[in-house]
């Protein structure tokens, strides 16, 4: 078999955001016994495409799991942990670690993986003068490395100009270049993560316009079923703004039921709750407290003190009957507004609009620190 061929199919599937198929193409692939450095290399495809998925305790065990293979002190291990470090927020493990890794590496595409790795650690503590200098070392290697890592590098930058440096014409530069270069490739990843600087950039700097056109080619981008984790960031993002990303729901009047990505869960026998949904779907956006309690409570005067604590309550219980992930929504969401579903039914003739508007994108005109988190390149 050859693994690197198998290797990078599993990034290129990645990178196209089917992280579904990644997850079953490792599986697959590993039980066709690899080297010990191929299965890392799967299984860190893996746990960084359960991350996005926004199975974050499923990424961290696995990594976990992974620690256990291995001698403790080869490459494959030690990078493994400096990931869960990384991702448990041990920063100064990681980064004593990315450092021992860089120390100790042999190629420049592991030298680079290393500084990658302690770039996002040095960002998540803005440490702005040793990103600096590690950004400058890096920038001396990029024509040596490859092309997903030098995207990496790029959205570093681009995140870095703006955050640390106030810098948005570099930022927009780089987060430019990043939708370029990927677009041929159809990595719809490092696309879909520059729109979303972009669009983090341009509410914080209110230029509505500008973060209209970015949120628009999100939508058409971002497929909530599988980009699990930033549909979340996004819906948390931008809810002030009254915009969510869909997450594929559908009410049924005659059963008095809710899909939600593709499960149905019965609520015939939960009035309240089927009326607090199907209100909040009836309208598409925001709704008050005031009007959920004049539609559930009809026959009395709203009260804050006596029917925001019931809504509250109503609002957390569905939760746990709809939300995939504990105390991160996706589904219901809240804010100063009150209550709004993120999603509707999707029907095709709006999957057929969204694949018309995918443009064939050419930017010529025209962060949000997750912008860089999980940014290590390949």
């Amino acid at each position: 078999m050859d693994w690197n061929a198998s290797i990078a199919e599993i990034k290129d599937l990645y990178y196209q955001c089917q992280f579904k198929r990644v997850s079953q193409s490792v599986d697959l692939s590993c039980q066709n016994n690899p080297s010990v450095d191929d299965f890392f290399t799967l299984q860190l495809y893996k746990s960084q495409a359960l991350w996005e998925m926004h199975k974050v305790a499923e990424s961290r065990a696995l990594l976990r799991e992974l620690t256990q293979y291995h001698q403790k002190q080869s490459d494959s291990y030690l990078y493994t942990t400096a990931r869960l470090a990384y991702v448990d927020q041990e920063y100064e493990m990681a980064e004593r670690l990315f450092r021992l890794l860089a120390d100790r590496s042999e190629t420049v595409k592991d030298y680079f993986k290393a500084l990658l790795g302690l770039a996002n650690v040095y960002y998540s503590l803005k440490k702005t003068q040793d990103i600096g200098r590690l950004v400058r070392e890096m920038e001396e290697l990029e024509d040596l490395v490859s092309v997903d890592q030098r995207l990496s590098l790029y959205l570093l930058r681009a995140n870095v100009s703006y955050i640390f440096q106030q810098d948005t014409s570099l930022a927009k530069k780089f987060f430019q270049a990043v939708i370029k270069e990927s677009t041929s490739r159809q990595w719809n990843y490092f696309i879909i993560k520059s729109l979303y600087g972009m669009a983090c950039m341009y509410k914080d700097l209110a230029k509505y316009d500008a973060l209209e056109v970015s949120l628009d080619l999100l939508d058409c981008y971002l497929d909530p079923e599988e980009c699990t984790y930033l549909t979340y960031l996004v819906n948390e993002k931008f809810k002030d703004l009254d915009y969510s990303l869909s997450c594929s729901l559908q009410m049924d009047p005659d059963l008095r039921r809710i899909c939600v990505q593709g499960k149905w869960v019965a609520l015939h026998d939960k009035p309240l709750i089927y009326d607090f949904l199907e209100l909040l779907f009836s309208r598409g956006s925001f709704v008050s407290k005031a009007d959920i309690a004049s539609r559930l409570w009809p026959e009395e005067e709203y009260k804050p003190r006596t029917h925001d604590p019931r809504i509250f309550d109503l609002a957390r219980r569905i939760r746990a009957l709809i939300e995939p992930y504990e105390n991160q929504p996706l589904c219901l969401l809240s804010g100063r507004q009150g209550y709004k579903l993120a999603g509707r039914d999707q029907s095709q003739h709006k999957i057929d609009q969204d694949i018309e508007r995918r443009p064939n994108y050419e930017v010529h005109e025209s962060p949000e620190e997750a912008g860089a988190a999980q940014q290590f390149g390949a």
